[in-house]
């Protein structure tokens, strides 16, 4: 017995060094909370020869992940909408910075969503809120309106401590009534209103479609979605004012020099005219973007222009700080939990 460990210990050591001995992962771990993330992963490996391991999730869980594993992180870039969330992230030091590449060919709108830090890379854009109704039927013009009699009860949004992309809504409708915590009297008064609050897109568009709300206030994306699904069924109203939401990439703390390269590569790549082309024709639902670089192809047929809108454009350094005492106070004012 003593001989025989003798003989197994060396092995035994050499597995335990083996076990705690840095190694180096092939290629990208990739997050993704869009829906063609996937697809332009796989296509850019075709391209390029770089492996990338795609993980798909929704972008509260994707957040949540991120904080969780905090300055031990499991990935290398991630993909969701919302700027305020990134510079949240940010905040934390969780982000490495200078990421954008120095020759895409930027829209001014593109450009003002750079952050001065680099710590992420806009790729398109969407609208935080929209009207999705009946074709034909009434719909708001401005937020205000909602507060109307004639919509007691009858529209519907989606949680902000669960949807990432509705938060950016939440703040919009804070920021143009006066900011935090002045702002809260308008959400106080949809509540008033009788608001119905869902705990995500399809959840809220589920509650407009079995005839439970008339309106949903929902993600331009999920909206045109499903206009374009049943075609002239649906109809899709572009609010005064109109919330921006950004589509942004980020990427790891400490990543090494070949992961850094191969990661502004990718964002490099999504930002393409072949890829971006890929992502509106094929990538539904969140193809449904409009997009931020001057060679883009145009965004899908029957998608409104946002820029013949009043905008709001929200600091997401400012915005993604009071995140989650924004979401406290929705959840216990709100919705009484």
């Amino acid at each position: 017995m003593r001989k025989l460990l003798w003989v197994l210990l060396p092995l035994l050591v050499a597995v335990a060094l083996w076990s705690f001995w840095p190694r180096t992962k092939p290629g990208l771990v990739f997050y993704s909370a869009v829906s063609y993330g996937p697809m332009i992963a796989k296509s850019f490996t075709a391209k390029t020869g770089i492996p990338v391991q795609v993980v798909e999730m929704s972008t509260g869980a994707l957040l949540a992940r991120i904080s969780a594993q905090g300055n031990n992180p499991q990935w290398d870039v991630a993909w969701f909408d919302g700027a305020s969330a990134a510079a949240g992230l940010a905040g934390a030091h969780l982000l490495s910075t200078g990421m954008v590449p120095a020759d895409i060919p930027w829209t001014r709108l593109g450009k003002g969503m750079i952050p001065p830090n680099g710590a992420w890379i806009p790729t398109g854009y969407t609208l935080a809120g929209v009207f999705l109704h009946k074709s034909g039927s009434p719909a708001p013009q401005r937020w205000e309106d909602l507060l109307e009699p004639a919509w007691k009860g009858k529209f519907a949004m989606n949680n902000p401590a669960i949807s990432g992309p509705t938060y950016p809504q939440v703040a919009g409708w804070l920021a143009t009534h006066g900011g935090w915590p002045k702002g809260q009297s308008f959400l106080l008064a949809l509540k008033a209103n009788d608001v119905q609050v869902y705990p995500k897109n399809s959840n809220t568009i589920h509650a407009l479609t079995t005839g439970t709300v008339q309106l949903a206030i929902v993600q331009s994306s999920a909206a045109y979605a499903l206009a374009a699904q049943e075609p002239g069924k649906w109809q899709v109203s572009l609010p005064q004012p109109a919330v921006l939401l950004p589509r942004v990439m980020v990427f790891a703390s400490h990543l090494s020099p070949k992961a850094r390269q191969e990661a502004i590569t990718f964002a490099r790549y999504m930002l393409s005219p072949e890829a971006q082309e890929l992502a509106m024709r094929k990538g539904a639902p969140d193809g449904y973007y409009w997009p931020i670089t001057q060679n883009a192809p145009q965004p899908n047929a029957g998608m409104g222009n946002p820029l013949q809108l009043p905008l709001v454009n929200l600091d997401p350094t400012v915005w993604g700080q009071r995140e989650n005492a924004v979401n406290a106070w929705f959840s216990r004012e709100i919705l009484g939990e």
